[in-house]
């Protein structure tokens, strides 16, 4: 590893760290829960990790991005530069990332029906309360997508009225406003609402980005429940820099010859309750409805016009009860998602339909002396209609999953789960395959986890380990024979040979004092083709290691600082199955952040790549996607 000096004595912190005297007095535990709009609590046998709305505000973050980049297990893939159309990886997932970890807002899905990834930035990091990360399989709980794991957001529900605005400028004429108002109508009813606009031109050229954020709920409560209805409206234009061949890099890292662009209009609407029937028994429902309308073009001559409609209705029925074998659990949920896509261009249309139709189970029993068990079932139905070919598929799968939690005593708790993984190929992977393939097989496989942790309020450290298989994994060839190969095009979505996934994340937190807390993660990510030409080789641009470690320090009475390095190991470039290209090299990046609490005014500065390390967000063995280098950011805001 090549690590700067700065990033190698943080790194060594958390080692020293371990001769400090306990001077802070205990700190809150994370919750040991994942929730999915119906709040579990049974403990998770899982590898989990909670952002808290604290941690939020110490890293003086701007977007979610920010928040994310330094956890255990995650990588990231940001082509585009405006945070919104990143991938996330979880459990070592290359380019096909962004359709194998689920995100979620308030259990409500983000992804798309479609290869484009969830758009983080329709959540504003003053909307969240907390995040939650899974790592590894999700499948029985939460369905579709969720191979590597899921990132649910937890967003705020205020209980007293406030209300706030901020104002940003930064690097690359960035400009921000953005405010949020909470108001207690009487009544039992309440009213959020939030608003965000930016404009930035990003580190590129032609990459200018502007965009728009309003959303609004209104929420009853009551003594047996609550009901509440959303409605959020995005606005975003971006321009596309494209990629660089390695001459254009070394003239120029910012240049760009690309006409490309795209303006998206989106809308949803949500209407959600949760009602507790008896002592026992608690229902929910939960209705969403987004439609998504875009328009862009690659360059004169290649415009298109897209269209996306999602909706989402899932009733849960929970209990929880003591019988003969003690504390007992029961979730039993139904999933109906319907998907209606359109792409129309002059070089051919697409428009597909797609309905998910799952039953889901999960029990939990308590099996005294600190051991939980954990069982679950989902049964999956897909249908497949692509109007243009006028072609129709129904397949239909079952997942299971088993785990054990064990709380060895008050600071120890231990766990291993075994899950059964799918993902279903989405409109666009149907839509896009070879001549001799009608529709894609979904992809399946299996995943075990195992992993101990031990927090004493003070300190915290976690260790898990992991093997995930995958047989008939989706992913885009570029070299498979596809539906423009005609014209001298080459490449389709396939289902690849069988893959593996293993490795190890190592984490650990300490609070030194009042004013002092530290911690850092390591993770080995051994993912590799395990069949076919390509046996034994690196699934491409997956990092075998990376790691990061973060301190934060009050120096003064509401004056915190917070720097963090972030490490990522090398990789094959993207496209590069055979491993015979070199390897992308390794690269440690330095962020730094001060935020200052005055009454009702707070100021928040944030440096990114402090040393301005030049690097590649994305790269093949031919071109490049130059990341930004350093990148400043002030933020000034007021709460009345």
């Amino acid at each position: 590893m090549k690590l700067s000096r700065l990033a190698l004595a943080i790194a060594l912190t958390p080692g020293l760290a371990l001769a400090a005297d306990e001077t802070s007095s205990s700190t809150q535990l994370p919750p040991m829960v994942i929730t999915r709009a119906t709040n579990l609590k049974a403990p998770t046998p899982a590898s989990v990790a909670v952002i808290d709305r604290e941690q939020i505000e110490a890293s003086a973050s701007s977007d979610l991005l920010d928040v994310l980049r330094s956890q255990a297990g995650l990588q990231i893939r940001d082509t585009m530069g405006d945070g919104n159309r990143a991938a996330i990886s979880l459990r070592g997932f290359g380019e096909n990332a962004a359709n194998n970890t689920l995100v979620l807002v308030d259990g409500r899905r983000l992804n798309q029906p479609t290869l484009a990834s969830a758009d983080l930035n329709s959540v504003p990091l003053a909307n969240i309360e907390r995040i939650e990360i899974i790592r590894g399989a999700g499948t029985v709980l939460y369905g579709d997508q969720a191979v590597g794991g899921v990132i649910n957001i937890i967003t705020r529900t205020p209980s007293s009225d406030e209300a706030y605005v901020e104002a940003s400028r930064g690097s690359h004429d960035h400009e921000a406003f953005r405010g949020h108002l909470h108001q207690q109508l009487g009544g039992g009813f309440s009213l959020y609402a939030s608003g965000e606009t930016r404009s930035n031109d990003n580190y590129r050229d032609h990459n200018n980005a502007d965009y728009s954020n309003a959303f609004a709920r209104l929420r009853y409560e009551h003594d047996n429940g609550h009901v509440f209805y959303e409605y959020q409206t995005v606005d975003d234009e971006l321009l596309f820099p494209n990629a660089l061949s390695l001459a254009q890099r070394r003239q120029d890292r910012k240049q760009s010859s690309s006409q490309s662009w795209n303006d998206s209009k989106s809308q949803v609407h949500r209407l959600a309750l949760e009602q507790r029937l008896s002592e026992v028994w608690s229902a929910h429902l939960d209705y969403s409805h987004s439609d998504q309308d875009g328009v862009g073009s690659f360059g004169p001559g290649s415009e298109f016009t897209q269209g996306t409609r999602i909706e989402t209705i899932s009733p849960r029925l929970t209990a929880r009860f003591d019988w003969p074998l003690g504390q007992a659990e029961w979730l039993l949920g139904h999933d109906h998602i319907t998907s209606d896509y359109e792409y129309l261009a002059s070089w051919g249309d697409t428009l597909a339909q797609q309905t998910l139709r799952d039953w889901y189970t999960q029990f939990s029993q308590d099996l005294g002396n600190g051991l939980n068990l954990v069982i679950g079932y989902r049964a999956s139905e897909a249908d497949d209609e692509s109007t243009a070919s006028s072609r129709a598929h129904r397949d239909r799968e079952g997942s299971s999953s088993i785990g054990l939690s064990w709380q060895a005593n008050e600071q120890t708790r231990v766990f291993i789960r075994r899950e059964d993984v799918l993902r279903w190929a989405n409109v666009d992977e149907n839509g896009f395959t070879s001549p001799d393939v009608t529709f894609l097989k979904p992809q399946t496989g299996e995943s075990w986890e195992s992993g101990v942790e031990w927090n004493n309020g003070i300190q915290q450290y976690r260790l898990t380990v992991y093997r995930l298989e995958l047989e008939d994994e989706l992913m885009y060839d570029p070299t498979a024979p596809g539906p423009n190969s005609a014209w001298g095009f080459d490449g389709a979505n396939i289902n690849l040979d069988k893959t593996l996934r293993k490795g190890v994340l190592l984490e650990a937190e300490r609070q030194l004092s009042a004013d002092l807390s530290i911690g850092g993660q390591y993770s080995f990510t051994d993912s590799e083709y395990r069949d076919g030409s390509f046996k034994g080789n690196d699934v491409p641009w997956v990092s075998r290691h990376s790691a990061s470690a973060h301190v934060s320090y009050e120096i003064l009475p509401g004056l915190r600082s917070y720097v963090e390095a972030v490490y990522t190991g090398k990789r094959y470039y993207s496209g590069d199955d055979a491993n015979i290209q070199q390897k992308a090299g390794s690269y440690t990046l330095v962020n730094a952040a001060l935020a200052y609490e005055y009454r009702q005014f707070n100021t928040k500065l944030r440096i990114n790549n402090l040393t301005g390390k030049r690097y590649d967000a994305f790269a093949t063995a031919a071109s490049r996607y130059p990341a930004p280098e350093e990148e400043v950011q002030l933020s000034v805001g007021y709460r009345f």
